[in-house]
């Protein structure tokens, strides 16, 4: 009597904790990271959609964080702008009325390759989209024309 009490409880936390392993990953399944090498087209549309900016062809995604396991989506990416694209791509940031935000804990604190500010930086905007608060820089870094964008449900 005394094992099948034993065996019932260690099933029971075996269960247990089968449970949380499985809500953990539904909650982080949305979470991913990506450099140069998997950098996709559809992670293109992402920052085109949440930033309202369509990115000129050719662009390349060199680095993005993204995570929905926040309530909202909030991602930070870098992109290549190939050089003779770069009037156009400033001209649409430009078009874009800056806000004051400053935002607490954003993602791009804790991001090594997040360093516009080490770079020259052209153009920056703040501003809103949807329920989105979206921050871009376009900047010159090693001579590459670069596109930080960070985007953070509100």
């Amino acid at each position: 009597m005394k094992n099948r009490s034993l065996i019932l409880i260690a099933l029971v936390l075996a269960f247990l904790l089968v449970a949380v392993l499985a809500a953990w990953m539904f909650i982080h399944s949305g979470d991913y990271t990506l450099t140069e090498k998997d950098f996709t087209r559809s992670a293109l549309v992402v920052v085109e959609t949440n930033s309202n900016l369509k990115l000129p062809d050719k662009s390349r995604g060199l680095n993005m964080i993204y995570i929905a396991s926040r309530g909202g989506p909030v991602f930070v990416a870098k992109i290549e702008i190939p050089a003779d694209a770069e009037d156009a791509i400033k001209q649409q940031i430009e078009m874009v009325a800056n806000e004051d935000y400053h935002p607490i804990n954003a993602l791009s604190e804790g991001v090594s390759w997040w360093n516009p500010e080490k770079a020259g930086v052209v153009v920056e905007r703040k501003y809103t989209v949807a329920n989105s608060y979206v921050h871009v820089f376009l900047c010159r870094d090693n001579k590459q024309l670069v596109l930080f964008v960070e985007s953070m449900y509100l």
